[in-house]
């Protein structure tokens, strides 16, 4: 067995002062064990950055409370600049992809309601992929449409063998490759009380077929209840869960318990273990009050106290998580950064997300902010996309210029 420890000096600006620069070591350690790299890095100090910077504006908004159809998005899932600069944008209240220029003038939509070819029934997804083509992925069955990028459906595929269970994608490489997962086999019915899921994960050719297996994840926490004539299952609040990625030529499969990212190479072999110093919180009452608190402020003054009593009547009786998750989301970026996100405290909520920016090789680049509001989809070598809302509830797919 090899170790390796590697000491690199960052260059972290802190966010009131954006050309201001301060040399922080960060100290690393990679070891090689039976093949596999594992890169641990300490946290970035607080009020620290990577120097990078994103605009006080968005460069462009696609959206609006009244006028023409096609920018009147409801229920947007996802969004992808193509080579092009054209701008796909999942509109799952449609099921449409509607398709902007850079400029934002709406030039063409594609697919519709229904399920025939070409047809999407809950729209989930959309991204760049193989052979200049466009995938959309939905529930329905688990399938994925294929379209060039004049919009022109090409195939549908679904991946893996129906008799086995359903494979549902994750994510997909510019390669062609997909991520799926399933219920591990035997899951059965649901016991009473707190469950957390397992899912296989596995890696599928363009044409759905089996390429290698990942193994058994942990996925989802939930809590089930049944009484005489139903069956109650609730999304527990701070619920961990698997969290996925395409990055950097790898697919990442990494549950939220603690903060250790794990990055499988095409063939299936997991080749980078990612982790960084984190201290696991334990969940309590008081951060059940505080979620149930946020969620009764979304609500009209009116009705705020009728839903805070149906809600602490609904979650008195069920159980917290251990912990809370050690981190949120994970995006790769365009140049095989990987960005995840930390997980703000309940009551402790950031305004705007701040996330942990690591390279390709799994250290740590330090803190990134990402716009107050913005629900990021994709994040480019010199932009950021992703979906906001305004008061009115009216959503707006924005790019927002990054500099490097």
């Amino acid at each position: 067995m090899r170790f390796v420890t590697v000491t690199m000096a960052v260059a972290l600006a802190t966010a009131s002062c954006g050309d201001q620069r301060a040399a922080v070591d960060l100290a690393s350690e990679a070891r090689d064990s039976a093949g596999v790299r594992i890169v641990t890095s300490a946290r970035p100090p607080d009020g620290s950055g990577i120097g990078w910077q994103v605009d006080s504006v968005p460069l462009l908004s696609i959206g609006a409370f009244e006028g023409e159809d096609p920018y009147l998005l409801h229920q947007v899932r996802d969004a992808t600049v193509l080579s092009d600069g054209r701008i796909v944008v999942a509109n799952r209240g449609s099921q449409e992809l509607r398709v902007f220029d850079a400029a934002g003038v709406h030039l063409a939509t594609w697919g519709r309601r229904g399920e025939g070819p070409g047809e999407f029934n809950s729209l989930l997804a959309v991204a760049d992929w193989q052979g200049d083509s466009l995938v959309a992925w939905y529930s329905q069955r688990e399938r994925l449409s294929v379209f060039d990028l004049d919009g022109n459906f090409g195939r549908t595929v679904i991946p893996g063998d129906p008799a086995d269970g359903r494979d549902t994608p994750e994510e997909v490489s510019a390669g062609g490759t997909i991520l799926v997962s399933r219920f591990s086999p035997g899951t059965g019915a649901r016991p009473d009380g707190l469950v957390r899921s397992e899912r296989q994960f596995e890696i599928m050719d363009a044409e759905g077929r089996p390429v290698a297996p990942l193994g058994l994840h942990l996925a989802s926490e939930s809590y089930t209840s049944t009484s005489a004539d139903m069956m109650m299952v609730m999304t527990l609040p701070f619920a961990r869960s698997a969290r996925t990625a395409a990055w950097a030529g790898r697919f990442v499969v990494a549950p939220n318990d603690d903060y250790e990212i794990r990055a499988f190479g095409p063939t299936g072999v997991l080749d980078l273990i990612v982790r960084r110093d984190h201290a696991l919180i334990a969940a309590t009452p008081a951060h059940r009050d505080a979620y149930i608190e946020r969620l009764v402020s979304a609500r009209p003054p009116e009705q705020q106290a009728e839903r805070r009593r149906a809600l602490q009547g609904q979650l008195s009786e069920v159980p917290l998580p251990e912990t809370l998750p050690a981190f949120d989301e994970i995006l790769a970026d365009a140049v095989g950064h990987l960005w995840v996100q930390e997980y703000d405290l309940p009551g402790e909520e950031r305004q705007s997300p701040l996330w942990t920016v690591f390279d390709p090789e799994g250290l740590v680049r330090g803190f990134m902010e990402t716009p107050e509001g913005l629900d990021v989809y994709e994040i480019g070598a010199d932009y950021i996309l992703g979906r906001a809302t305004d008061d009115l509830g009216v959503e707006y797919v924005q790019v927002w210029p990054l500099s490097r």
